[in-house]
């Protein structure tokens, strides 16, 4: 893909978030260079002891190399991701770093086809307790701190809640300070896009201010970095 082509980044059909999300973790530096060390490690196994359905499983798993330490993992646990002891299985020590749920694609695949799918673990979704006036100072415009009796029934406090989160949330996407749904970020994210792959290619900052029209290309930067390192995972709950 030339960073310099708006054409080569017009995708058809249009990505899905999961494809979205793809689109940043595969230029996660790191992402790729755990997957170079995890493929060369896999067909060196495969070279030793098979592929499926011919694979000695028992030998492989015997092997030292068929394994990563639990303790590299963060927020795994032993439902999604089986091993023995404090060892895991390189496959299953990528998808719990990565949230992938099958198995982990190589960076250079531009898009998933048929035969390498894309699939991601389910994503958590976390309700934060606000303690006092210093927490909700912190607050960031796209949070919303609301206020509980628990000594009275809480159906009604939830329905009554649920409508002042959708209506703060559509005034916010109203006025341009949060973005919801995919068709209205992609010509940002593509932006990001081609500024990532721009600065991976060496253009000079003046270069990509001039051809992707941003003022401020640090700040752009810094936002597309933050994506490929953990806000692809945002992607999946759009729509």
């Amino acid at each position: 893909m030339d960073w310099r082509n708006a054409a080569d980044y017009s995708f058809d059909p249009p990505l899905r978030p999961v494809e979205w999300a793809w689109q940043f973790l595969r230029r996660n530096p790191e992402y790729a260079a755990d997957y170079a060390r995890f493929i060369a490690t896999w067909r060196a196994l495969e070279a030793d002891y098979g592929a499926p359905p011919a694979r000695d499983f028992f030998r492989w798993r015997q092997d030292p190399r068929a394994w990563r330490a639990e303790s590299e993992m963060v927020g795994c646990s032993a439902e999604i991701c089986p091993g023995e002891g404090d060892r895991v299985l390189i496959e299953c020590w990528m998808g719990a770093k990565w949230d992938l749920a099958k198995f982990p694609l190589d960076p250079a695949l531009v898009r998933p086809t048929p035969g390498l799918e894309l699939d991601w673990r389910a994503q958590p979704v976390e309700v934060e307790a606000v303690g006092g006036p210093e927490d909700l100072a912190s607050l960031g415009e796209e949070k919303m701190a609301l206020v509980f009796d628990l000594s009275l029934p809480l159906a009604p406090q939830l329905d009554a809640a649920r409508v002042r989160l959708v209506a703060r949330a559509r005034a916010l996407e109203k006025a341009g300070r949060i973005t919801r749904q995919v068709a209205a970020a992609a010509p940002t994210w593509t932006r990001w896009l081609r500024l990532l792959d721009g600065t991976a290619a060496g253009a000079a900052e003046a270069t990509l201010a001039q051809v992707l029209k941003i003022e401020d290309v640090a700040t752009a930067l810094r936002q597309a970095r933050a994506m490929c390192a953990s806000g692809y995972r945002r992607i999946l709950f759009m729509h």
